[in-house]
């Protein structure tokens, strides 16, 4: 384990949160601007607003967690390539017309097969453990599942994104969560510093995405921070941890992506049409929740749930 001094923690989390906030500011009015989204709820609200404020503060991100983290070519490898997640999402933030989905599927599978091989060829074990039982898996098994992880919190992170303030503080609380099982229970100290970063990031973001919001990240932020997200839960050791401390984020942008894909595998249209997806769409057009009131419960169940996660983990490792 590689001790991580409080000061560099601290000086990493309010460089994170000052650089960030400055940059935000002063380049804010030269970022592309929304188009509104035709099907989402409300979606022409955001029309005109400044978006792919990712492209600001994932790079502070990277620069401050190299300098104040313990020199890792692995961390370089994985900070890279969040960085590749970053600039695939500008570039279709700022295209006049998205992308078609096998392009970004393609870039993502890219990146995060890239992103397992630098994992893998790091660790002398592959498994995780469930209700203290260590379970080992061989390579060829671990890996596929591996890849999902990855896939699936750049694509939930994307498709969650979508409410004022929504998505950000669903984000801190997760990288709280892993951040403090990397640090506590994990014995990965610097990667529980670098998601710590990562949060003062991101709050300094949440100063201009607050409702009514002023910039929004667009994929450059979500895509990258799902990628890193998804990193440090493969740092844990158990890919299981995602379940606690992020659930509402793979719900809210998973349910719609699973109901996608059978639709379109079984040429159903009437599969799951009672609910409507993402989720706070659904919290907002049929239960009437205002967006406020969207955050402010969904991240109330996101913490309830990542500290019901601390909790059992404290437990097996007879910290309570």
């Amino acid at each position: 384990m590689l001790a991580v001094s409080p000061l560099a923690a601290l000086v990493g989390l309010l460089s994170g949160f000052v650089f960030s906030a400055v940059l935000i500011a002063l380049v804010r009015d030269r970022l592309p601007q929304d188009h509104g989204r035709a099907f989402a709820v409300n979606g022409q609200v955001s029309k005109g607003k400044a978006r792919g404020s990712g492209v600001v503060f994932i790079p502070v991100f990277a620069a401050v967690t190299l300098l104040v983290t313990p020199f890792s070519w692995e961390r370089c490898a994985h900070l890279f390539l969040t960085l590749a997640a970053m600039l695939t999402g500008y570039l279709d933030d700022r295209s006049d017309l998205p992308w078609s989905e096998l392009k970004k599927g393609l870039l993502d599978l890219a990146i995060c097969v890239l992103t397992l091989v630098t994992f893998m060829n790091t660790q002398k074990s592959y498994g995780f453990a469930f209700f203290g039982w260590q379970v080992s898996l061989p390579w060829w098994l671990f890996a596929p599942i591996a890849l999902f992880v990855l896939w699936a919190f750049i694509n939930c992170c994307n498709c969650a994104d979508g409410v004022d303030g929504h998505f950000g503080s669903l984000s801190v609380v997760a990288l709280g969560a892993l951040g403090y099982a990397l640090y506590a229970f994990c014995d990965r100290q610097e990667w529980a510093l670098s998601a710590l970063v990562l949060i003062g990031c991101v709050l300094a973001y949440l100063l201009f995405n607050a409702s009514p919001s002023l910039v929004m990240m667009g994929d450059a932020g979500s895509r990258a921070i799902g990628l890193f997200m998804g990193i440090l839960v493969l740092q844990t050791g158990n890919f299981l941890l995602c379940i606690p401390f992020a659930i509402v984020i793979l719900l809210d942008g998973g349910l719609g992506l699973f109901k996608l894909a059978v639709m379109r595998s079984f040429h159903s249209k009437a599969f799951m049409m009672w609910l409507l997806t993402p989720l706070h769409d659904e919290a907002r057009k049929k239960r009437h929740w205002s967006d406020t009131q969207t955050v402010f419960r969904f991240v109330i169940v996101q913490l309830l749930c990542a500290l019901i996660g601390l909790l059992v983990m404290a437990c097996y490792h007879g910290r309570l």
